[in-house]
């Protein structure tokens, strides 16, 4: 495979190829900058043109769209607040702040050398251990995909220690979101209060744009503005090299949370980069920075949602099912050549998955480079007067949010969760768990409600089961140490 793996670089290097992956990781990095589009459209948007190219070169195009929209979204994110996709939300957290402050620069490029770290980290679990990840991936039934996302929710402690009541109210108010529309197993409506608008549910493209985006939006309108610091600030790529090394185990762990819930299908980036954010900030020595401009909270996020492109492929590749939505789109660009993902591609075309191997490394590598070439140009949307601003900012939130269904309910949506989010924060109840609890919470649901049907209302099935039990045994665990690490604080305080 190594072999293959040096020789699919000289037909990536084909001018034509090469083009053409440009063009995918351009193309991505656009979608995934957009607040509203993501990196699933990217990649559905260049699916057709694969139809007259070579298997190769196609899905090399299709494996950059796919990189570069996920390593979008971190530029909106950093100079606006604004999550350009769901996997780059935990990266407002700290990137804003500190772009705020006057580093965009230093901030833009921890995130893209975060990411590209993360996404060759996910490349090399991808190429090594492809086969043994995957055979304890399929392994995962509802009690333990219940299970996991129960551990996923006890981050809303350490997203919420200063104040846990609200914190637990946050993650409610998210589940509760997470539930309206058809139920998804016997299809009972709930919380749609007769309008068939809501019968589908709340898709998390309005949601995210009106909780983070229109939120800001109505904070920059009735706040004065906040001046860039210009001079040395703006220049230089701003990341210093002890701040790198001091967070390679927050990369690595990071990474490892990445790919671990990459590789599960149905949860995703969106949730890669929370967690890996909880799990940074639950180790830090001072949590306390964290939501202020921490580095090392840009770290954890951009690590985890880039190596989880690496987790997702992994069950593509190896079992035939996609990780995520993109995966699930990629599969066409597969069948359209003719090849079923799966074992037997490891037999019948191991040149191609050598191929995949090498694009997703190039594709990192291009993304990186095309990322600092153009961090300067960035930060100068910071400086543009708001009255300019604000009304471009408004446009291009209502465009992605009406192109992500084509219904101008999804605009309503969109406002009554700006005004949502503009309370929650005016009265300090953090997003962060809301956030959290709606992504997990038509998993949680559905899973929770499968495993019970199995086990014909058996309760003892979430701790019969190996894992399910290990899962649940952490997130307890995790638990009580949150709870002692707030305990221990309050105590540090009062002396």
């Amino acid at each position: 495979m190594f072999e293959l793996f040096l020789s699919s670089f000289g037909t990536l290097f084909e001018p034509q190829t090469l083009l053409l992956m440009a063009l995918g990781v351009a193309v991505g990095l656009i979608f995934g900058a957009l607040p509203g589009l993501s990196a699933t459209m990217a990649v559905a948007l260049l699916l057709p043109l694969t139809f007259a190219m070579a298997p190769n070169t196609g899905i090399a195009m299709l494996v950059g769209a796919y990189i570069g929209g996920v390593s979008g979204g971190l530029v909106a994110a950093t100079l606006l607040r604004i999550p350009g996709t769901p996997s780059s939300i935990a990266t407002t957290f700290d990137a804003y702040p500190l772009a705020q402050k006057g580093y965009p620069i230093k901030a833009l490029a921890t995130g893209m050398v975060a990411s590209a770290v993360g996404g060759i980290l996910g490349l090399v679990v991808l190429v090594a251990f492809a086969p043994v990840i995957a055979r304890y991936a399929i392994q995962f039934g509802p009690a333990e995909y219940t299970a996991l996302t129960v551990a996923a929710l006890m981050l809303v402690i350490v997203l919420s220690e200063s104040d846990m009541i609200k914190g637990l109210i946050a993650a409610v108010i998210g589940l509760s979101i997470a539930m309206v529309g058809l139920a998804p197993i016997g299809g009972t409506a709930r919380f749609t209060f007769g309008n068939v608008d809501l019968m589908a549910g709340i898709s998390i493209i309005p949601f995210m744009v009106g909780l983070f985006a229109v939120s800001q939006l109505l904070r920059d309108g009735t706040s004065p503005g906040i001046s860039m610091r210009s001079g040395k600030q703006l220049h230089g790529g701003g990341i210093k090299a002890v701040e790198f090394i001091a967070n390679i185990p927050n990369m690595l762990r990071s990474a490892a949370i990445g790919i671990g819930i990459g590789v599960l299908p149905g949860i995703g980036g969106s949730a890669a980069n929370l967690v890996a954010y909880g799990a940074t900030r639950s180790a830090a020595k001072n949590p306390e920075e964290f939501g202020k401009g921490s580095v090392a909270g840009i770290y954890a996020p951009e690590t985890a949602n880039n190596a989880a492109v690496g987790g997702a492929l992994l069950p593509l590749l190896t079992l035939g099912i996609p990780g995520d939505g993109v995966t699930a789109v990629m599969i066409g660009g597969f069948t359209i050549h003719g090849l079923q993902p799966g074992p037997m591609l490891f037999q019948s075309s191991p040149d191609l998955i050598a191929m995949i191997y090498a694009a997703f490394l190039l594709a990192t590598i291009m993304l990186l480079a095309l990322q600092l070439g153009t961090i300067r140009l960035f930060p100068k949307i910071l400086m543009v007067p708001r009255h300019y601003l604000l009304p471009i900012l408004a446009l291009l939130m209502v465009i992605g949010v009406y192109a992500s269904e084509y219904r101008t309910f999804e605009l309503w949506l969109m406002l009554g969760f700006g005004v949502l989010g503009y309370g929650m924060e005016k009265y300090r109840f953090p997003l962060g768990p809301a956030v959290l609890g709606f992504v997990l919470g038509g998993i949680l649901e559905t899973n929770f409600r499968r495993a019970l049907m199995f086990a014909d209302g058996d309760w003892s099935t979430f701790v019969t089961r190996p894992i399910s039990a290990a899962l649940l045994a952490a997130a307890a665990l995790f638990f009580a140490f949150s709870m002692w690490s707030a305990t221990r604080m309050k105590r540090k305080n009062a002396i």
